[in-house]
């Protein structure tokens, strides 16, 4: 399920990377109701792709941490060096997990954990797109879980 859809020029546009197309829908859906752009991808490729497209403004990523294809902290990178001033919100229902330990809590990146309501996201994603750039961020040591 890889999706854009017709932007509005004055909003925010976020990308939402998942590989579940479900968490996908309600996500946009979230995302909609607080008049942000949602471009949807369910694969690191589809991701890259929309991230390549130079007339698309991307202001935020948001990221499943685990899926199939690639960890979510790997895809952020790579899609950073298309777009280094792109904020960063990882999601995830494996908060014990090392790899969410490890690669995202550890070093202090935005993160939100599954299941999350339409207004922890609302507030979550706002609070990120406020913040400094995401590699600022990190190298900061700054908290914002």
């Amino acid at each position: 399920m890889d999706t854009t859809t017709e932007l509005h020029s004055d909003s925010k546009t976020i990308l939402v990377v998942d590989d579940e197309s479900s968490v996908l829908t309600v996500v946009k859906c979230m995302l909609e109701s607080g008049d942000y752009n949602v471009l949807l991808a369910s694969s690191a490729d589809s991701a890259l792709r929309i991230a390549s497209n130079n007339e698309v403004a991307i202001d935020l990523l948001i990221t499943d941490v685990v899926m199939p294809d690639v960890q979510g902290p790997d895809l952020a990178e790579r899609i950073l060096v298309l777009r280094p001033e792109l904020q960063v919100l990882y999601v995830s229902g494996y908060v014990d997990s090392d790899l969410v330990r490890i690669k995202v809590l550890h070093n202090k990146l935005s993160f939100l954990p599954k299941p999350f309501t339409p207004d922890g996201l609302l507030e979550t994603v706002k609070r990120v797109l406020k913040g400094p750039g995401s590699r600022m961020f990190a190298e900061a040591g700054g908290a914002m879980y």
